[in-house]
């Protein structure tokens, strides 16, 4: 076939890269933001199975608002108190509402006299009753932390929404319930619930995903003036990966995949890495047109000398991604995915579209930069000289951040707080906090329980053993908003007893023969078919804790499992955790694990790759360590500051280990290079020093400067994120300087002796 000319080759090239960058264009207009909590719930085994089982055999337990209202003055006023009941009347009309409990609509029934006789919680029109109302109140221990404070100065009020409402309903859910608070001038009032989290995380996203994209480009366009002094300079490379984001977002749009809070950072991404491989591409260039070398002949020149060593970054950065994909959770393998599509099409970019755009024009004042006769050659030449010098001392200084590396680790602890992604100053934040404070808290706790044997819930034994099981997590989780068989048991108790029986709250088997009449003949009673089946077979336990971290609702699951163990019967109940917020920590279990999996993986496939270049396990080890050293140091750092593992945090080993090993392999592959034109051990890390250290030194430059604008988020994982790979960066960069020809001196001296 005919080979076309130079001049329709590249124009055909502007042409397709053209016609497809606008149908991206076209396609990302479809692009939608997305906040599925769920689809961070993990799939190891079978706890999401347990869960979403559980659930559809009661309800989710996470559909749910909470209002604080305070009133500072106190709560036992009668203006405050006609408020808040005309609030919980008007709540209760909201669309997507299914009940709303207040302390002004909750009453106790007693089933003592002649007749049931419903008596009110609060008897909000004759103020003399206050005194008893509150008297009572705080005497019944269920109700402090779930409705009332112990200070006395705010209420409580659940509202438990439908399920598996859209983003559109939840949004309008939302919208109205803050409309109704707001007209009654509350002291104060705390918002919280999923559809509010959601909301909020939707609009920081989206708010984020421009901070990134224009801090990304501003830092870019520094460093890319001060390397080259020319707006072509500027414009060229940035074309190239704007492009390649374009091409990403618009294949992402047509796969009909959302952006949420992991893909959010995918054009920060694929901006930082395929910048990359056009820095380096664009200095050889111009380092070519410098020496008078000919047009025709530079792009093979490029291709043999930058093209392989490059195409080696793009699987080690590919790697480092993809091993995300040992990750069961969606949102982490899309992330990897389309990153990996991302540096990809760069790439492609690079060597397709970079080339008809540098045949086309290619500016004169570039050229002059690019000599050898500058204070930058000076300098680096310096350190060269100075590195083989006290190659000893380069060793040592190492071996001491390793040894205190190590010892930081160990320090290292895997922890997730729900909320603790969001800054402090964000309002919802606030509010969380104010209810792990004055209440006991939002974080669902949930058991699923299985009766057996052929028995029920409605059984003594067994009632009497959810009654011990009740009692520990109020004692152990401090657990309030509590709602399970055994609680209901006790409130019909004290119905048919009256208040101040002198009873225990938790029948004899004799007084318990009534209630279970009562229970029994009521089973198909919705209220009642929300904690126990009606058939007996199955029940649960509801409540809710503060969001004291994983790591501490661990320790009370251990002690969980051994009270379980030591007092229930087993043969008769099984007793599962699980619940949204159980999942999520699971997750983050999992999380580190897979991350761990994948770190191993990528070790293992650049290791084998590198072996099967270089013929040569000592060349694995001098490639493998000058980019392990920064992560072990990161892993003390994360140790001495008290930055815990958890989901957000572990993805930083594997991707910051594939964009790490860039420079390695640029400096070792233009080391070859240079062996292979016949120059000396010594001349040839000359040239390779002043080859690569400053298309390297540049790079990372613009690596830091992409991740630095993740540090902006108000997102705590994304910060860390940016923060931890940043540090990476340059202890990599530094490694790369400093160790790295010491480590190929020993070697490939060895080898000349």
């Amino acid at each position: 076939m005919k080979k076309l000319p130079p001049k329709i080759f590249n124009a055909t090239i502007l042409f397709l890269v053209l016609a497809f960058t606008v149908l991206c264009a076209f396609k990302i207009k479809d692009l939608k933001f997305n906040y599925d909590f769920e689809a961070f719930f993990p799939n190891e085994d079978n706890e999401l199975g347990v869960y979403e089982t559980h659930r559809n055999r009661f309800e989710w337990d996470n559909e749910f608002v909470l209002l604080g209202i305070e009133n500072r003055s106190g709560i036992f006023q009668k203006d405050f108190l006609k408020k808040i009941e005309a609030l919980s009347n008007e709540l209760k009309a909201i669309p997507h509402t299914d009940r709303v409990i207040s302390p002004t609509n909750i009453k106790s029934v007693s089933l003592s006299g002649l007749a049931p006789i419903e008596k009110r919680l609060l008897h909000i029109d004759d103020e003399s009753l206050y005194q008893e109302d509150s008297t009572h109140i705080y005497n019944t221990p269920e109700l402090i932390g779930s409705f009332f404070p112990k200070d006395a100065r705010s209420i409580s009020i659940f509202i438990k929404t439908e399920e598996g409402l859209s983003k559109v309903k939840s949004d309008s859910l939302a919208r109205n319930i803050e409309n109704a608070f707001k007209k009654y001038r509350f002291d104060d009032v705390h918002f919280v619930g999923r559809i509010v989290a959601q909301n909020v995380y939707l609009e920081n996203l989206e708010k984020e995903f421009v901070y990134f994209l224009l801090i990304s480009f501003v830092l870019v366009i520094l460093f890319l003036w001060l390397s080259f002094k020319s707006i072509y300079g500027v414009v060229v490379p940035m074309t190239i990966v704007i492009v390649s984001i374009f091409w990403t977002l618009g294949i992402m749009a047509m796969m009909n995949q959302s952006l949420d809070i992991m893909t959010c950072m995918l054009p920060t991404m694929i901006f930082i890495a395929g910048m990359s491989d056009v820095v380096h591409f664009f200095s050889k260039y111009f380092e070519e047109v410098s020496k008078g070398t000919e047009k025709q002949k530079i792009y093979p020149l490029i291709l043999k000398e930058v093209g392989f060593p490059t195409f080696l970054t793009l699987i080690t950065t590919a790697v480092g991604f993809l091993s995300l994909l040992f990750s069961s959770i969606k949102p982490i393998k899309d992330f990897g995915l389309y990153t990996t599509v991302g540096i990809l099409i760069a790439f492609t970019l690079t060597y397709t579209l970079l080339p008809a755009l540098l045949y086309f024009f290619t500016p004169k004042k570039l050229v002059a930069i690019h000599g050898h006769n500058n204070r930058t050659y000076n300098a680096m030449r310096k350190v060269l000289f100075w590195i083989f010098r006290k190659q000893k001392t380069i060793v040592v200084i190492t071996s001491i951040f390793l040894v205190l590396s190590i010892i930081g680790i160990y320090k290292i602890r895997v922890n997730n707080i729900l909320l603790e992604d969001l800054s402090d100053s964000v309002k919802i934040k606030q509010d969380f906090m104010f209810f792990d404070k004055y209440y006991s808290g939002v974080r669902p706790l949930e058991l699923a329980i299985e009766v057996k044997n052929g028995k029920t819930v409605w059984d003594y034994e067994i009632m009497s053993q959810l009654n011990l099981l009740d009692e520990f997590l109020i004692k152990e989780y401090h657990a309030g908003f509590m709602y399970s068989p055994a609680m209901l048991t006790k409130n019909i108790h004290k119905a048919i007893e009256g208040e101040y029986s002198g009873k225990k709250d938790f029948p004899n088997a004799e007084d318990y023969e009534e209630i279970k009449i009562q229970l029994t003949g009521n089973k198909k009673n919705k209220d009642i078919k929300r904690i126990i089946t009606p058939d007996g077979k199955f029940a649960r336990i509801h409540g809710k804790i503060s969001d004291i971290g994983s790591l501490k609702v661990n320790e009370l699951n251990v002690h969980l499992k051994a009270f379980i163990d030591s007092t229930i019967n087993k043969n008769d109940l099984e007793i599962k955790l699980t619940g949204a917020a159980h999942l999520v920590d699971r997750n983050n279990e999992y999380m580190v694990t897979n991350m761990a999996q994948g770190f191993l993986f990528s070790i293992v496939i650049i290791a084998l790759l590198t072996y099967f270049l270089h013929r040569s396990w000592r060349m694995v080890l001098v490639f493998i360590l000058p980019n392990f050293i920064p992560l072990l140091i990161i892993a003390g750092i994360m140790g001495y500051s008290g930055i815990e593992l958890k989901a957000a945090t572990s993805l930083v080993f594997s991707i910051a280990f594939g964009v790490a090993t860039d420079d390695t392999i640029h400096f070792i592959s233009r080391l070859k290079i240079e062996l292979a034109y016949g120059k000396s051990l010594i001349y040839a890390f000359k040239r390779t020093y002043f080859e690569t250290g400053k298309p390297i030194l540049l790079t990372t430059f613009i690596l830091m400067g992409g991740f630095v604008s993740l540090m902006v988020s108000d997102f705590q994982s994304t910060f860390y994120f940016g923060f931890l790979i940043c540090i990476t960066i340059i202890i990599a960069v530094v490694a790369d300087i400093f160790l790295l020809p010491v480590l190929l001196f020993w070697i490939l001296g060895n080898k000349k002796k």
